[in-house]
């Protein structure tokens, strides 16, 4: 039996003065059924590391922006299983 499993992916970076720092991914499951997987990438310790409140701002930033997704569709998926 095919089962197809659809997944929502975000990608993000933060940088400073154009150079990326970390690099940040999501894959969201559109099923609602499991939490989201984020991973997130220092590419460079020496600016992370003279930057950490506003790097980890954006880290910060990117994690809210994977939960609200993450809540619109278990928002969605909680009103398709109700309208049924």
């Amino acid at each position: 039996m095919l089962k197809i499993n659809k997944t929502i992916n975000l990608n993000g970076t933060s940088e400073i003065n154009g150079q990326v720092v970390v690099y940040m991914n999501a894959s969201i499951s559109t099923d609602g059924t499991t939490n989201a997987n984020i991973n997130k990438n220092i590419s460079n310790q020496e600016l992370y590391n003279a930057n950490k409140v506003s790097v980890r701002a954006d880290m910060s930033a990117f994690e809210e922006e994977v939960y609200k997704i993450e809540d619109e569709l278990n928002s969605d998926n909680v009103s398709r299983k109700a309208g049924k």
